[in-house]
């Protein structure tokens, strides 16, 4: 049987997820650099001697933030019922969430990809993507679906090098491209390459 948090850690959480709310809220409002530690505190009615109790400084509070929303769309990827779908579809379809999600969270994901945060936030949002490409690769691929031509580490930094620049082009300007455009695109290139033989 798990333990049940107690009061005081059930404050405490509810406390820490009041600041992160407030603080998603603000920096969608404001900006990442126009947001001050008091704004969040504000937002979430506390005093900044509890944002101190909670996290070091804005940026590892907006790490945190960034982290709950991967791990969300991680589990959404990871929910999809395989087994009525071909791995290349599953592929396309992971890709398309991934588009349909930065596009629903547009400011936070423009701090990583678009370069309005801090290099260390920039780092840890490609960091966290590698790693997740890198275990998505090695737990939904098995050998009757492809042979890497990589090592599992280059592989993933090659397949996050594309998410990354495409994400940031895509959310900073009016394409016109779909995320299911973005998907396919990812997809072919990753099949194919980006030129035909002539």
């Amino acid at each position: 049987m798990a333990d049940v948090p107690s009061r005081h850690e059930q404050r405490k959480a509810a406390t820490r997820q009041s600041l992160l709310d407030a603080a998603r809220d603000v920096i969608a409002a404001k900006g990442y650099n126009e947001t001050e530690i008091l704004d969040i505190t504000e937002g979430a009615n506390v005093s900044k001697a509890t944002f101190y109790k909670h996290f070091v400084n804005k940026e590892d509070c907006v790490r945190e933030l960034m982290q709950q929303g991967f791990d969300a769309l991680v589990a959404q990827i990871n929910s999809v019922d395989r087994s009525n779908l071909s791995t290349p579809d599953w592929v396309r379809q992971s890709f398309e969430q991934a588009f349909q999600w930065a596009d629903a969270h547009r400011v936070f994901l423009l701090l990583m990809v678009g370069g309005a945060a801090s290099p260390s936030l920039n780092t840890f949002g490609r960091n966290y993507m590698v790693e997740v490409t890198r275990q998505q690769l090695n737990s939904h691929f098995t050998a009757r679906d492809t042979t890497p031509r990589f090592p599992a580490d280059i592989e993933a930094q090659i397949v996050t090098g594309i998410m990354v620049q495409l994400l940031g082009w895509w959310l900073e300007n009016n394409t016109g491209y779909s995320a299911a455009d973005m998907a396919q695109f990812i997809q072919l290139a990753l099949k194919h390459g980006t030129r035909i033989s002539p």
